[in-house]
């Protein structure tokens, strides 16, 4: 395990779309010093950056949108930070795990990219931040959720810039849905694979832990289109409670309306952060109104740095919200704009060092941090969805757990010593 030392803290409003970062140190009582990196000086030179994302198959939208959040910050604040040329090339994985491997070898050996930023599906990191790991390159992941990237896999060159793993996510629903929600009973949905695995292990860990049983869990491949057969199972389970979740992209609206078109109550569904994001809600408008889910992104929030993120993106995109797949990918290169400007020319470890050493007090996720597994330690909502005055809808957070980590309660000897999380292990005693 890494031990970190001096935090820097961020005392302004956070990640607002159109301020600089200013940080200024803090140090814990007892804290150790970090090793320092080599200050680049502002001696210019060129940062090259691969970018891994699927922006063609089943997950398109979800993966233009981490694309969009990157290149809009640099729009914004130009591509040149403290005499150092950011330099971008993107490579669209389609989701497909070997693919994306093929595409990270190409940017690491034929393009010499310092780092990479991505991929996006839970699979695709894990291969991905394996080989750059193996060869000495930092790898960001703005969006991926597989718990594992900061768990078992876990090493000194990958971070997670802006999300949270899956079941870390999903934990504080259960919780919510057992308690505030008054749900005595709960059927899951969950894609078939790593990251369905993890979002459903930590609600079914909060739900049941919380006096909740869940009665069926269903599960379907990740290329599904037609839901119709696994609503049937749904209706038939005859719970409280329908916890969803799905990895963006299609499979949401799909399966949304395969449960609206059959007639059953939206109120009794609570959605993962991805079933129901942005492109969800402008594919559905207003026939999803008032359905809650939960997440760690929040369009919705009241928060000066979220309402900035808003309108800049807003005015970048032709006046749409942006949804966690944007707010991660900007947030990801506000915090590489950040190390350069304020310690030059970072790369390698210096650089996953350097981001996880920030603190910020209201970014546009709110209060977060990183704990020693360069995992995101910050907080999750409940939320529902709701139009706004602009035409647009929101999901607006009904309910804030703060400082979620993630190890559900344990400590992380106790997490690690678990089997992973598979259809038939669901952290359950």
């Amino acid at each position: 395990m890494k031990t970190r030392g001096r935090r820097s803290a961020l005392a302004a409003a956070g990640i607002a779309a159109v301020t600089a970062l200013a940080l200024t140190a803090c140090a814990p009582p007892g804290a150790n010093e970090p090793a320092a990196s080599e200050p680049g000086g502002g001696d210019g030179g060129t940062l090259k950056v691969g970018y891994i994302s699927p922006t063609t198959g089943n997950f398109a939208v979800a993966g233009q949108e981490m694309v969009d959040g990157w290149n809009l910050y640099w729009e914004l604040n130009g591509k040149e930070v403290n005499g150092i040329t950011i330099e971008t090339i993107v490579e669209d994985d389609a989701g497909n795990p070997e693919t994306s491997l093929t595409k990270a070898h190409k940017l690491v050996e034929q393009d010499k990219v310092d780092f990479i930023v991505g991929p996006l599906i839970a699979n695709t990191a894990l291969a991905v931040a394996e080989y750059t790991s193996s060869v000495g390159i930092p790898n960001l992941h703005p969006v991926a959720a597989s718990d594992d990237l900061t768990q078992r896999n876990a090493n000194d060159l990958t971070v997670r810039t802006g999300s949270m793993g899956g079941s870390q996510a999903n934990y504080p629903g259960g919780e919510w849905a057992a308690t505030e929600g008054g749900n005595k009973t709960a059927v899951t949905l969950c894609a078939d694979y790593a990251f369905g695995w993890e979002s459903c292990a930590g609600f079914v860990q909060g739900f049941t832990q919380n006096g909740g049983e869940v009665k069926e869990q269903i599960w379907f491949p990740n290329t599904t289109t037609d839901f119709s057969t696994y609503v049937s199972q749904i209706q038939a389970a005859g719970a409280d409670v329908v916890y969803v979740a799905t990895a963006g992209g299609a499979p949401g609206p799909n399966f949304l309306n395969a449960y609206l078109g059959l007639g059953l109550d939206p109120s009794k569904l609570l959605m993962n952060c991805c079933s129901i994001d942005q492109g969800t809600l402008r594919a559905m408008g207003d026939q999803v109104v008032g359905v809650k889910s939960v997440s760690y992104w929040a369009e919705g929030r009241d928060s000066e740095a979220v309402a900035e993120f808003i309108e800049a993106y807003k005015e970048f995109s032709d006046g749409k919200v942006p949804g966690a797949y944007v707010a991660g990918g900007y947030v990801t290169a506000s915090l590489v704009a950040s190390v350069l400007k304020e310690k030059g020319m970072v790369t390698g470890k210096d650089l996953v060092s350097a981001i996880t050493e920030y603190t910020f007090e209201d970014s546009i996720f709110g209060r977060v941090s990183w704990d020693d597994y360069n995992n995101v330690v910050g907080p999750v909502y409940i939320r529902e969805v709701t139009a706004g005055d602009d035409g647009n809808f929101y999901n607006t957070p009904i309910a804030t757990f703060e400082d979620v980590d993630q190890w559900l309660g344990r400590t992380p000897e106790e997490a690690l010593a678990q089997p992973t999380y598979s259809q038939s292990f669901q952290g359950l005693e």
